[in-house]
């Protein structure tokens, strides 16, 4: 437990940030649900002045009960992982049920909070689970995002589909497709209207469609390290700064160090990168 930042070492290390002009927030894990307060901290970090915007990144599966909280705190807005409505399944992904999941995103609908559902598509999956999640967001009139299964060593068994091909599935299956170019959020999702449904669906590529160009994001993992770029195992070790007694200006100058050097792109496509998903959010 003492490896990961505490709350008061998150909330000081954003408050650095808003001095580099930062000032949305997402909250990601593993699963952020599972570490006790979260609701307390995203309560905190909205009440510093200057924070514009605060999201949260979930599987879900706690989200039923933590939700009159998350409320409370001040919460923007949820995106909800689903990759499958397969029962079975989705406990075998998450370890988690999938009717609570379902009964959150009722509850969110009821409570009036924005959210959209994250899907990782695979091919394994096939065809018929990505229209059943279409189904599910359109009940709810929430933005739907398939986001390409990254390269990373723990995927190696596993073959994701790329927008291209999804696309391709939904035009087969008698759909029309028409570019949206309206932003829903802050993400780099290219959006799609389908015919029939109504709300927008996203692709987020990074391999078929990469986006460096515009990626505006850094990312600071639990234990500490600021990367400027997802695919980036070296980054800053802001942990170790803190707990050495660095000033606030120390602070401030190794991070706009690390931030100034984002690079321009990811090597993805060049070899997978060794580290796993859990370890630096979605």
């Amino acid at each position: 437990h003492n490896e990961i930042l505490r709350y008061e070492e998150l909330l000081r290390i954003c408050r650095a940030a808003l001095q580099l002009g930062i000032r949305k927030f997402k909250i990601t894990g593993g699963e952020p649900l599972l570490r006790k307060c979260c609701s307390d901290f995203i309560a905190g970090l909205k009440q510093i002045e200057g924070v514009e915007q605060v999201t949260l990144t979930t599987n879900g599966t706690l989200l039923s009960q933590q939700l009159l909280a998350l409320i409370a705190a001040g919460v923007d807005s949820i995106n909800v992982s689903l990759d499958t409505l397969d029962v079975a399944y989705y406990t075998e992904l998450t370890g988690g049920s999938l009717g609570s999941v379902l009964q959150a995103l009722q509850q969110l609908q009821a409570a009036g909070i924005p959210f959209k559902l994250n899907c990782v598509p695979l091919a394994e999956n096939g065809f018929a689970d990505i229209m059943a999640l279409l189904q599910l967001a359109d009940k709810y009139n929430a933005p739907l995002r398939f986001i390409e299964l990254m390269p990373l060593d723990c995927n190696a068994d596993l073959k994701g589909l790329s927008g291209s091909e999804i696309r391709s599935q939904l035009e087969q299956a008698g759909l029309a497709l028409q570019p949206d170019a309206q932003r829903y959020g802050n993400g780099p999702a290219s959006y799609w209207r389908i015919g029939g449904y109504a709300m927008p669906v996203g692709f987020i590529e990074p391999l078929h469609n990469k986006f460096c160009a515009v990626c505006n994001r850094v990312r600071l993992t639990s234990v500490g390290m600021l990367k400027p770029c997802l695919y980036c195992n070296e980054g800053m070790n802001l942990k170790r700064l803190l707990r050495d007694g660095a000033s606030d200006a120390d602070l401030l100058q190794a991070m706009q160090e690390i931030i100034y050097a984002k690079p321009a792109g990811h090597s993805f496509e060049v070899e997978a990168a060794s580290f796993n998903m859990s370890q630096i959010g979605g």
